[in-house]
């Protein structure tokens, strides 16, 4: 199976789900929008929410390799409201010169989509995690995050977040995770 992800319109990532579910005849594909749990406060309560990982972006599972999905999804591009274009790894003279990609430009890299897995869950969410602070360094304790600690970048631990940073098309995004820190040192130091 190939990973491709489209750039499309802000706020319309589930429409676009469900209209290249039920309208786009490209099959053994499965379209998704990365998740991820997040914790926020109203009235002294924490209430769970779900929230996009990527807004603007759904990604997609399928059995076709890079020019073939591009071929195949091409026109369904072109005539979506919602869908801007299918996103890959850059653009080379000899590209530009026959109109196609060639090689595997449009399809995650296999490193990337494989960082980008180890954190979801099945439903595709990237689930909050629990950590200490003590000193300058986090301990995570509990979630998908425990094991990653050197991508953490910045945490809001009043907001029960964190900043981490992952590769995804050849670039290196940072992206909101939910992290809840249980405890701080007394000398803490920002992160």
């Amino acid at each position: 199976m190939y990973w491709f992800v489209l750039f499309v319109k802000t706020g319309y990532e589930h429409d676009v789900v469900s209209e290249i579910s039920t309208g786009w005849e490209i099959y053994d594909s499965t379209p998704y929008v990365p998740m991820y749990e997040a914790n926020f406060r109203r009235g002294g309560r924490v209430y769970p929410e779900k929230r996009l990982l990527f807004p603007g972006y759904v990604f997609i599972k399928s059995k076709y390799s890079g020019t073939e999905f591009y071929s195949v999804t091409r026109p369904y591009i072109i005539h979506s409201e919602n869908v801007l274009k299918l996103l890959r790894y850059g653009d080379s003279v000899n590209e530009l010169e026959i109109g196609v990609s060639i090689g595997e430009s449009y399809e995650m890299r296999c490193e990337e989509y494989l960082a980008f897995m180890e954190l979801h869950n099945e439903e595709g969410c990237i689930e909050m995690s629990k950590g200490l602070i003590e000193g300058d360094q986090i301990h995570i304790v509990e979630g998908p995050l425990k094991g990653f600690e050197s991508r953490v970048k910045k945490i809001r631990a009043s907001k029960m977040e964190a900043n981490i940073e992952l590769d995804m098309m050849g670039r290196t995004c940072e992206l909101k995770v939910g992290l809840e820190i249980m405890k701080k040192h007394p000398h803490f130091q920002r992160v």
